[in-house]
């Protein structure tokens, strides 16, 4: 499993800044893990054989659904059996004790964005590493809901699917009378598994084209993500034979993903990661910025989102064209209103520009409105600047104008009205991957 997951890791993050360095933490922490793996497994099967759908009217004193539950405390891994009774939680199990103990590895990276990735990679390593031991012992035939749980929390990993919280069949499992079955036709792969814990309905990073690839002797079928939206086709197809689906939401769209991938592997497919990764927009326009939202935050943006004659139609009346990205950015988030979870934008060499906030329509087309009843004062601006075309777009954190040039499509701030200060990053690079601190 080890090497399996190393690939994994190693595909995944191979565009990442010191990749050896995390690759090598992923190695130190599997192998801790895996020090506990005979103990976990003994413990986990007796964990079973004493709470399991037999034995339910023997263990279980209440009339709620008994979940066999394995919990932890919000910033470690270390996992006690309880029994869940739909949010009233009971004491540890004392005979069988504690069933994995978190390593606690705390390794000290320059590279803030390593630093953030660790508990991120901890938590997909052990959920990966535990349902490997689940199929191992053969956990559908006791037949009752196992799952991890977190303290003052309700989000929780189920074991029988292999799926989080309300994209799991059981979450709200209530039938003592009926045994729970076995989901799956064959055991699992490595990344089978890790596909599927990676499938988290919050914190959801709508905004990357994120491909997934399988292969059925000379066929190969491909699957996209990007927001509400998937698509799917072949690879002898052309991009524009992409079968585009909206969803009317994150959650839909990942309760698709997970559904659509599981019917690939039981019409036979194997999902692999290939050697370079594919960054194709699922359609023009469908720009890359990495910012987590959940599912209120992303329902509203869906709300406020523009048509794109919405934004041409203001191009046509003040004669300008806006920069392709920015265009897009301002038709999906049309200010960005909903979110202010990472509004730091990086402007090189380790910098970050912390951003107040973007205009939306209304509010560009007040801006654009003024620049045009001043436009013979702006003229001679720009011939003494040395500047040309640039427009507010945003307010920075501290009250200045976040502009752009519309031909370079390069960010700037307006110190004053004589002085502007180019900040040499296309919006293309400035949205990429802004950071929350």
């Amino acid at each position: 499993m080890k090497e399996e997951l190393i690939q994994i890791i190693s595909k995944e993050y191979q565009n990442l800044k010191d990749l050896s360095e995390l690759v090598s933490y992923a190695s130190e922490y599997i192998d801790a893990i895996e020090k506990q793996r005979l103990v976990t497994t003994n413990k986990f099967k007796t964990l079973l054989e004493k709470y399991n759908f037999e034995t339910i009217s023997i263990f279980s004193e209440y009339p709620e659904y008994p979940y066999v539950t394995l919990f932890k405390g919000v910033d470690s891994w270390t996992l006690c059996p309880v029994i869940d009774y739909e949010g009233g939680v009971g004491d540890m199990d004392d005979e069988i004790g504690i069933l994995f103990t978190d390593p606690e590895l705390y390794p000290s990276f320059e590279n803030e964005e390593l630093e953030d990735l660790t508990w991120t990679l901890n938590s997909r390593i052990i959920l990966t590493w535990l349902s490997s031991i689940w199929q191992s012992i053969d956990g559908p035939s006791y037949g009752i809901v196992v799952k991890t749980l977190e303290n003052n929390s309700s989000s929780g990993f189920i074991f029988n699917d292999l799926a989080w919280d309300d994209l799991s069949s059981l979450n709200h499992y209530n039938d003592k009378t009926k045994p729970t079955g076995n989901y799956f036709n064959s055991s699992l792969s490595t990344l089978d598994i890790y596909q599927r814990v990676k499938l988290e309905t919050y914190p959801v990073y709508p905004y990357q084209n994120k491909w997934r690839f399988f292969k059925n002797g000379d066929v190969v079928k491909e699957f996209v993500s990007y927001g509400n939206e998937t698509g799917q086709k072949l690879s002898t197809e052309n991009i524009k034979d992409l079968n585009i689906q909206k969803h009317p939401d994150l959650f839909n769209r990942l309760k698709f993903e997970l559904e659509q991938t599981n019917k690939f592997i039981e019409d036979g497919y194997i999902e692999f990661i290939p050697e370079e990764p594919c960054r194709t927009p699922i359609y023009e326009g469908a720009i890359e910025t990495k910012f987590h939202s959940g599912q209120h935050w992303y329902t509203n943006e869906l709300n406020d989102r523009l048509e794109i004659s919405q934004i041409e139609s203001i191009e046509r009346q003040y004669k300008i064209i806006l920069p392709f990205h920015f265009k897009h950015y301002l038709r999906l988030f049309n200010g960005r209103k909903y979110n202010n979870i990472n509004l730091n934008f990086p402007i090189g060499n380790g910098k970050h520009l912390k951003i107040k906030e973007f205009f939306n329509l209304e509010e560009l087309e007040i801006h654009l409105k003024g620049q045009s009843n001043n436009s013979f004062l702006l003229s001679l601006f720009k011939k003494k600047s040395n500047q040309n075309n640039w427009i507010a777009i945003g307010t920075t954190a501290d009250d200045k104008s976040l502009i752009i040039d519309l031909e370079s499509s390069i960010v700037g701030i307006k110190e004053s009205d004589e002085k502007i200060n180019s900040l040499d990053i296309s919006f293309e690079e400035f949205i990429k991957e802004p950071i929350n601190y």
